[in-house]
């Protein structure tokens, strides 16, 4: 195809070239023959002019020879016609003359008009002829005059060929070069894509053109790169799925092969039938968050703002995970203003559930979690503060990765897919806001008028910042939970 192209593109700069050429060469011929044809006329008026002022100041004894000497000196074909019909002649193309003049241009010439004609048989650029009635001695004649040598005429026509042919092959030559020269690039490119269809990511083309081209390339570079970068991520994903999937069947496979053993206590078949349950669950939910990310990514998933009290909200999420902290003797402690916020209530759910869900299962017991809610600069600020095991300063940018667990999450005691942080910030980046995890002690510092007792040096503090429409605040309150 990049052959077809450079044929292609050389092909049409030659006939480009080839086009314009020949446009060039018949608008100059066209202007020459113009511009020479009035120049020789008066040219061949003043030659008539002085042939016959010539023969009357030297009155030579013979016409004819007069005539011949002067069409050898000067290069003309000379004719002359008496009005008795005598015809005198001399010069290369005299017979030529002779044969085109007729009764009505000798008419015409001897009524005292020029006339003026072309030859038959000579080329086009070739003068014309030239009649005009003239005196010698005591008789009038038609004088007839046109060059024999066109020494300027052929010059003109070589010179003018052998530029266009130089500015021809000049143009071939440039041609091919600039083909190839704008093809490469094209090369270049082909044999990338080649390698990024067979998956080949690491392909980096030279982007230090500043034309299209150029912008092209880097184009093909940064898609590389993120291609790279989703295929890291989708065999992170498979190998993920993977193992998250793998675990659960391997446990439930093992219990229920178990199960078939009839020496089993009825107390060891409960545990085992338990365990098969847990499983189960925990299978169900990662598919469920699979889907919920699959629709979420999609940009397809139900989104419906509506005004609501944010306030109330979050209570209702901490009364609702009231069995959760309570079995964990944690104390919840609320600060909020009075906030109305437009969002999609159940998205937002599903945003504090897991959070605070996080919370619980991080925290040992008899520890603390605390929401804080406030508004600044036109946006909610949700503080989310907790005194569990806290997350590494390298791990926090990586903990809403999906599928990844910080190492104190390891766990398989306190469950978890690793996909619940990936759903809350697709959610809050849904609605325009953002999620960060807060230094420990610096947030802490921040909170400690809602615990109501030193900050503890361990933990985490997610901040949220959503945008609202509109606001409603008194003064805060605080409420406490106690297990």
């Amino acid at each position: 195809m990049i052959r077809s192209l450079y044929v292609r593109i050389t092909a049409t700069f030659l006939l480009i070239v080839l086009i314009s050429t020949g446009i060039s060469i018949f608008i100059a011929n066209t202007t020459f023959k113009r511009d020479m044809h009035g120049q020789f006329e008066q040219s061949l008026r003043n030659t008539i002019a002085r042939i016959e002022q010539l023969y009357n100041e030297s009155m030579p004894r013979s016409l004819p020879r007069f005539i011949e000497g002067l069409s050898g000196v000067q290069g003309l074909t000379i004719v002359a016609i008496s009005e008795r019909g005598t015809i005198i002649s001399a010069g290369k193309s005299s017979q030529q003359l002779i044969d085109g003049l007729t009764r009505g241009m000798l008419s015409d010439v001897f009524a005292g008009n020029v006339r003026q004609f072309e030859l038959s048989g000579r080329e086009d650029s070739a003068p014309p002829a030239i009649g005009e009635a003239v005196r010698f001695g005591g008789m009038r004649w038609a004088l007839f005059v046109t060059p024999d040598r066109m020494g300027e005429v052929r010059v003109y026509q070589r010179n003018t060929v052998t530029i266009v042919a130089t500015l021809l092959l000049v143009g071939i030559a440039l041609i091919l070069v600039a083909a190839r020269y704008l093809v490469k690039p094209l090369k270049m490119m082909k044999a990338a894509t080649g390698k990024i269809a067979q998956g080949d990511f690491s392909v980096q083309l030279p982007a230090n053109r500043k034309d299209e081209l150029g912008e092209l390339a880097d184009s093909i570079n940064r898609m590389a790169v993120g291609l790279s970068q989703l295929e890291t991520m989708r065999r992170d994903f498979v190998s993920n799925v993977s193992h998250e999937i793998q675990s659960p069947l391997t446990s439930i496979g093992g219990f229920a092969e178990a199960l078939r053993s009839e020496q089993l206590s009825e107390a060891e078949r409960n545990r085992y039938v338990g365990i098969i349950k847990q499983e189960s669950n925990r299978l169900s939910r990662l598919s469920e968050n699979l889907l919920k990310l699959a629709s979420l990514d999609s940009q397809q998933h139900p989104f419906h703002p509506q005004p609501y009290r944010l306030d109330r909200q979050l209570r209702d999420v901490v009364l609702s995970c009231e069995p959760q902290w309570v079995a964990k003797q944690l104390t919840v402690e609320l600060l909020m203003e009075e906030t109305t916020i437009k969002a999609d209530e159940d998205q937002l759910s599903q945003v504090w559930i897991n959070l605070l869900s996080n919370s619980i299962k991080f925290t040992p017991d008899g520890g603390n979690v605390s929401f804080h809610l406030s508004e600044k600069n036109g946006n909610v600020v949700v503080r989310i503060a907790d005194t569990g095991v806290g997350i590494a300063s390298e791990e926090r940018d990586r903990v809403f990765e999906r599928f990844y667990k910080s190492d104190a999450s390891r766990d398989r005691s306190v469950g978890g897919s690793g996909l619940g942080l990936s759903i809350v910030r697709k959610i809050i980046e849904i609605h325009g806001g953002s999620i960060e995890i807060e230094e420990t002690d610096a947030a802490s510092g921040s909170d400690s008028y809602a615990f109501g007792r030193k900050p503890a040096s361990t933990g985490t503090v997610f901040v949220i910042r959503l945008p609202l429409q509109g606001i409603h605040k008194t003064e805060p309150k605080s409420e406490q939970g106690y297990g």
